[in-house]
């Protein structure tokens, strides 16, 4: 009985990892299309894309099974339990991979300094190099506004930004997780102090 168990897990994270697979495929091939390109939050993109795939992975794995009622020795409720689990460990792989490069000043950084190899940087060059090229140059700054303001955490008036009331309880939601889980540098959760 234990062997059969442990045969049908192993079954299972083959599945998973093979659906793993799959939709990176498919959010890749998806990255190159004009499908929700339109968004301003690059993550919401991604996870979006990610949902897709694992729509057409339930569809595609349900009518495997309706047509053999088997689905490599797994039956229908393992089959779409590892499709959701394969979907979820993709949006964490999302949000910490192609979100991290996207957002990442240190990657920016290190970037740059790999194409000015043999230089060395004071402190000051690496902080020019932030403020004229990763602030300035890259827009990230207006980046960031537009995306606040596409998601609903500031809005636009006269030509400035406030934070809304979805912005203060998304900040309020990440001070009681910081209770919890307590950061290093708190300077970026109270900026002006506790």
């Amino acid at each position: 009985m234990f062997k059969k168990e442990m045969i049908t897990l192993l079954k299972a994270v083959g599945l998973c990892v093979a659906l793993c697979v799959l939709i990176a495929a498919g959010v890749a091939l998806l990255l190159r299309t004009p499908l929700f390109a339109g968004l301003r939050a690059y993550l919401y993109r991604l996870l979006i894309l990610d949902a897709i795939c694992c729509v057409i992975l339930l569809v595609v794995v349900v009518a495997a099974w309706a047509k053999k009622n088997d689905l490599f020795g797994l039956n229908l409720s393992s089959a779409v339990m590892c499709v959701g689990l394969s979907t979820l460990l993709m949006a964490l792989f999302l949000s910490l991979g192609p979100m991290t490069i996207e957002r990442s000043y240190t990657i920016y950084s290190l970037a740059d300094m790999t194409d000015h190899a043999d230089t060395v940087y004071s402190y000051e060059d690496i902080k020019n190099q932030f403020i004229d090229g990763y602030i300035e140059g890259a827009k990230e700054s207006q980046k960031r506004l537009d995306e606040q303001v596409a998601i609903g955490n500031l809005e636009e008036i006269d030509g400035g930004y406030r934070i809304s009331e979805k912005g203060k309880r998304l900040v309020g939601i990440f001070r009681f997780v910081e209770t919890i889980f307590p950061v290093p540098d708190e300077s970026s959760i109270y900026p002006n102090g506790h």
